[in-house]
């Protein structure tokens, strides 16, 4: 019997799981009748088959749920929230019974009178939120002139084990029946029209009916559907079958003549399958000896059915890790009666939507995510969300949404929760951070929003104003990484204020057998799981990438952008003695939480299947190690794990925040710039960003004339006035004039050279300033020393009439904010030219300072980033802000005056004139 107890309790358990998510869509949809019906046949078969197996205590409370369902499915009461809410109090009381059923083998004693009778008095209509359901509009039958001797109301419907078999047989052999009433209740008159009449009590005896039934020949049409029945040859275990298979929703039950029983599928004790995957791990790991083996042999005979061999391995791979392959819906079907109780709680209208339900991924991954997935549902609907009022007021519908969505991509599985709420508080995550010593105001002023969003994965972060049943311990959302983090996956948070958050969970399809690129480092061999491996670069000797140390952090340079590395040497303590930056090597460029690292190997070997074990509890406490494995050739080595070594790098820059603020003083570093090297009035070069420059024209000498005691020439229609960035214009007899033309508030200026050398593009690393005029500083571009021209200055000498207008009167003052101080270089002097005082900025905490010392602007000009920042941390939010980017396209201009390209200085200038007439208008 421990048998069919076993099995009962994993068929209802799933079956009270499928009740409380249909429970729950048939609140919101009391007209589908399916739903309904599929909720009352669950419930009635557990029922039945607790009274099967003498559990009176279930079938006590099963009865009376089914009852108040069964006056739902009649029609007699309307569905209410407070009544589906005191079945699935019903369905919480089962599940409690069957967990004790489950831990000591027999059903715990006590009683359920009191939900009993809430449950009987609901069906009754005696609950206070009971209400009748509305009458059909259709025409009223006669009803019976007397049944008083067919039925009598008990006022209530008896509970299952409150009367005996034995008295019910007694009480009815006992009973006086009324053969009239009787006739009449069922309604003998209507049965048969030929007849004529109706038959009188006594005029047929009852041995001429029953001869006139075997007589009779049968109606095909009429014979009812067949049933499968429990009855009394079949065994203890067949009719449990039977009852099993009603609770699944069979169609091919056992049935009592000993007929073939066809069932399609079977039910496996998870311990089976995790014998069986040992067994094939096992099998994989011999294949890969075998093929290791044979590597060194000349053997055909031997190598046709060895590679027979490994396919069919791994097929059995593939059909044994189907077997572990289950939908993520499982872990969702509790999802749906979190949100209500929340939505109850906290007053709040909320829908969940699920997508992707049918996603299949390893048993033992989805058991690991089901508790991290249920809180981050349950923080979008208690944090995320806002209440009905404040919905409305913002413009949004009163029910707020959560969505989950799961969805295959490469080896993982991407699992996002996304809501319509309020988005995250960056600027009370940032003072919370602060708060806690998470990070400096100088480190906190460098991150952009991301950055601080991440600060809620801290160990005990929470902003919550006061602690509730729901939130605000602090103790959720580290957990969740944790959890996340220890089976291979990363999880994110991107949010928009005023629009909602999205959290983004990616995680493998499974544990046990994965394909891993095999390093080496010091004479010693690692595994490094490649779903993490992005790309392999050879650096050092020889090779186009170096490693760099900046900010005392290592890093490399990839495709114009600087990324951190480590050295698995000094990660894992291995002895070194070579220089990371001169001898040859590899990096391995790996996803580490969401952001790439690289580390350096000494050499890349191969690519393997492995089979992932765990680690002694010795080991545990090793963050750069997730496992071990054994090679083809019986060697056991480490599996590296990714998001242990990106912590590695992390602790060497203190913490998390520093190393934030350090790859953002990186970044701007790395912006490289595209240049126009020149010539003029020497043999040095010189160079003008390209971006500035707004054609490059050539000009016959002769059509240089002189006015007003400038060069101009007619270009376009116009004169425009050329300024030589030599002491003067110099053009070799038969040579056309080299000049960079500037466009400017609709005019040309051209800026006359000697020689256009190239373009190139460069990290521009100012290394010496200079006091001459028309010269920025100095940088090392195509190693040589080259000069980077103010072109800002050479604008100033055409256009002196101008400043000296814009000078006469008021100057305006405007502070530009750019992390990139080659920019800042750039703009600050066009706009000083342009008759503005200009403040620099090149971060929040340079910001920062200069609203403290009270400083008043007209206007603000920088990138879309730092503006953001700016008004989000309330700061001249009355200014005209005039973002300036190489992207445009990709900024959002919401809360921005203008959004401008980087290059079109006259766009900036006319901006800045409008916005200024505007104010003094």
């Amino acid at each position: 019997m421990d048998d069919l107890i076993s099995e009962f309790l994993t068929e209802t358990s799933e079956s009270l799981d499928v009740i409380d998510s249909e429970l729950v869509r048939f609140e919101n949809n009391p007209e589908d009748r399916a739903i309904l019906d599929n909720i009352f046949r669950l419930l009635h078969t557990v029922k039945g088959t607790c009274g099967f197996l003498g559990l009176p205590r279930l079938e006590a409370v099963a009865h009376a749920g089914e009852t108040l369902l069964g006056k739902f499915r009649d029609g007699e009461l309307s569905v209410t929230p407070p009544m589906v809410t005191l079945v699935l109090e019903s369905i919480d009381q089962i599940k409690v019974l069957l967990e004790s059923l489950e831990a000591t083998g027999s059903e715990p004693a006590g009683e359920d009178s009191a939900l009993i009778k809430r449950l009987e008095d609901a069906a009754l209509g005696r609950m206070s939120d009971a209400a009748p359901a509305p009458e059909a509009k259709s025409d009223p039958e006669p009803a019976a002139e007397d049944e008083a001797g067919f039925d009598q109301d008990l006022g209530r419907e008896l509970r299952p084990g409150e009367v005996s078999l034995a008295e019910l047989e007694a009480a009815f052999q006992s009973a006086q029946p009324d053969a009239e009433a009787e006739a009449e209740a069922i309604g003998v008159g209507d049965f048969d029209p030929e007849l004529g009449r109706e038959l009188r009590v006594g005029e047929v005896s009852a041995a001429e009916l029953e001869a006139a039934f075997q007589s009779a020949e049968p109606d095909p049409g009429m014979a009812p559907p067949p049933v499968t029945a429990i009855t009394s040859d079949m065994s203890t275990e067949e009719a449990l079958q039977t009852a099993m298979s009603e609770l699944r929703g069979d169609d091919t039950a056992p049935g009592a003549d000993g007929a073939p029983r066809v069932q399609q599928t079977v039910r496996v004790g998870v311990d089976v399958l995790e014998a069986l995957m040992t067994t094939v791990s096992e099998l994989v790991l011999t294949r890969n000896q075998l093929m290791q083996t044979v590597r060194g042999l000349e053997d055909d005979d031997l190598k046709g059915p060895l590679q027979r061999l490994s396919a069919v391995t791994g097929e059995l791979q593939d059909g044994v890790m189907k077997t572990r392959m289950q939908p993520i819906g499982d872990a969702w079907r509790k999802l749906p009666r979190i949100i209500r109780d929340v939505s109850t709680d906290l007053g709040k209208k909320i829908e969940l939507v699920m997508e992707g339900q049918d996603t299949e991924l390893d048993r033992q991954v989805l058991e690991l995510i089901k508790d991290p997935l249920t809180h981050m549902v349950r923080n979008s609907a208690d944090h995320g969300l806002e209440m009905p009022e404040d919905r409305v007021k913002a413009g949004k519908p009163e029910k707020g949404t959560v969505k989950l969505a799961a969805y295959h991509e490469g080896g993982h599985i991407i699992i996002s929760i996304a809501d319509d709420g309020k988005g995250l508080d960056t600027k009370r995550i940032g003072e919370k951070a602060l708060e806690k010593g998470l990070t400096t105001h100088e480190e906190l002023s460098r991150m952009n929003e991301a950055q601080i969003h991440r600060f809620i994965f801290a160990a005990g972060f929470s902003t919550a104003a006061k602690v509730t049943n729901l939130s605000g311990r602090g103790v959720g959302m580290d957990v969740v990484r944790t959890n996340i983090e220890q089976i291979g996956g990363v999880v994110d948070v991107s949010s928009t204020a005023g629009k909602g958050t999205h959290f983004s969970i990616k995680i493998p399809l499974t544990l046990a057998i994965v394909s891993a690129l095999i390093i080496g480092c010091n004479e010693q061999r690692f595994a490094i799981p490649q779903l993490a491996v992005r790309e392999l670069v050879r650096v050092g000797a020889g090779s186009e990438h170096s490693v760099e140390t900046l900010n005392n952090a290592r890093v490399m340079r990839l495709r114009d952008r600087l990324m951190p590395i480590v050295d698995l040497r000094e990660c894992l303590g291995l002895s070194s003695e070579r220089d990371v930056e001169e001898e040859a090597g590899f990096v391995v460029v790996i996803d580490a939480g969401g952001r790439n690292i690289g580390v350096v190997v000494d050499n890349v070997l191969d690519t393997e299947e492995i089979v992932v074990k765990p680690l002694s509890e010795s080991l545990r406490g090793v963050q750069a190690y997730s496992g071990a494995t054994i090679l083809g050739d019986g060697s056991v080595i480490m599996i590296l794990d990714p998001n242990g070594l990106a912590g590695e790098i992390i602790s060497s820059m203190e913490d998390e925040a520093s190393a934030d603020a350090a790859a953002a003083a990186v970044n701007e570093m790395a912006e490289t710039q595209r240049l126009l090297l020149v010539r003029a009035g020497g043999e040095e070069p010189k160079a003008v960003p390209l971006s500035l420059v707004t054609r490059l024209e050539e000009f016959d000498p002769e059509t240089i004339e002189v006015t007003n005691g400038r060069d101009v020439v007619q270009y376009r229609g116009r004169l425009m006035p050329i300024v030589p960035m030599g002491a003067q214009i110099q053009c070799m007899e038969g040579q056309r004039q080299p000049v960079l033309v500037f466009a400017e508030n609709h005019t040309s200026i051209g800026l006359a050279v000697d020689e256009i050398v190239d373009v190139v593009e460069e990290r521009v690393d100012l290394q010496m300033g200079s006091d001459r005029e028309g010269v920025i500083g100095s940088a090392i571009i195509k190693g040589k020393a080259t000069d980077v021209v103010d072109i800002a200055w050479y604008l100033d000498q055409s256009r002196a009439a101008d400043v000296q207008r814009r000078a006469s009167s008021a100057r305006r003052r405007i502070l530009l904010v750019d992390a990139d101080a080659f920019a800042r270089r750039m703009i600050a002097p066009l706009l000083a030219a342009a008759g503005y005082d200009v403040m620099p900025a090149g971060g929040m905490h340079e910001v920062q300072a200069i609203a403290e010392s009270e400083e008043r602007f007209d206007a603000l000009v920088g990138d879309p980033a730092a503006l953001e920042r700016i008004q989000s941390q309330g700061l001249w939010t009355d200014l005209p802000t005039i973002a300036v980017t190489d992207w445009p396209e990709d900024s959002g201009a919401e809360g921005l005056t203008a959004v401008l390209p980087r290059s079109d200085r006259s766009a900036l200038i006319a901006t800045l004139d409008q916005v200024s007439q505007g104010e003094a208008a």
